[in-house]
């Protein structure tokens, strides 16, 4: 048996992690943005806070990883071949959306619930930015999954 199986395995585990961690974060913002509630808002910040560094970010470095290194190992695939390119750049496009608009606004979005401020209007508009970017993430990466799945032009 050779260590891609395991590659593999690692590498969707880390691709679950990442979208079914978006997915849940993305309703949570949807549920606390429709909340009355400023106290639900505030969590929704703090909760922002531990997930991405804590559980995103080690799964989106883990999948470029294992990815990139099931390709050297093997198997038939190559970084010329259209489906790798391609997988590669819509991980680009997930990973700068993720750190530069995302992780722009979780910070904005956390300063101004820190202020008491979770009631005001630039919080509403802040939760509304990331749950929109958060949307663009997951759609980015479901054509990635189709990518790595279908493998066009294979």
């Amino acid at each position: 048996m050779t260590i891609y199986p395991w590659l593999l395995l690692v590498h969707i585990l880390a691709a679950m992690v990442w979208v079914g961690g978006s997915v849940v974060l993305n309703i949570q913002g949807s549920r606390a943005r429709s909340s009355g509630d400023s106290a639900a808002r505030v969590e929704f910040a703090r909760s922002l806070a531990f997930v991405g560094p804590r559980v995103l970010a080690p799964a989106v470095i883990v999948i470029v990883i294992v990815g990139v290194w099931m390709v050297l190992a093997g198997a038939g695939w190559n970084f010329g071949q259209a489906w790798v390119l391609a997988g590669l750049a819509l991980y680009v496009v997930a990973l700068l959306i993720g750190i530069v608009y995302l992780g722009r606004i979780g910070i904005q979005l956390q300063r101004s619930m820190a202020e008491a401020a979770a009631d005001t209007s630039d919080a509403r508009r802040l939760l509304d930015q990331w749950i929109l970017g958060s949307r663009v993430v997951l759609l980015v990466l479901l054509i990635t999954a189709w990518d790595m799945v279908f493998k066009p032009g294979l």
